[in-house]
């Protein structure tokens, strides 16, 4: 038969058991938060990169454009002139 000694030992360690079940399921839990918080901030960060790579796509398009524009406007303008002056070779 137990004693009142050895019971409480048993108990002691038991509880110690469980604490040590919580501690372990709570570190666990906290990993895995940190774990898809960081999941989530390098899709935020992917989806800032593409959404800058494309305003520079779009800028640059808009930049040839608008060369292209003033080239149109410049050659326009130069055949006016010749027109206009009568030397339309």
């Amino acid at each position: 038969m137990m004693n009142q000694q050895d019971q409480a030992s048993l108990d002691a360690q038991a509880a110690t058991g469980q604490s040590q079940l919580h501690k372990d399921a709570a570190t666990n839990q906290n990993a895995g938060v940190l774990q898809q918080t960081g999941d989530s901030v390098k899709t935020m960060a992917h989806g800032a990169a593409d959404v800058a790579g494309g305003a520079a796509s779009g800028v640059m398009g808009l930049a040839q454009g608008a060369v292209t524009g003033a080239a149109n406007v410049a050659e326009g303008a130069a055949g006016a002139v010749k027109n206009t002056l009568g030397s339309g070779k």
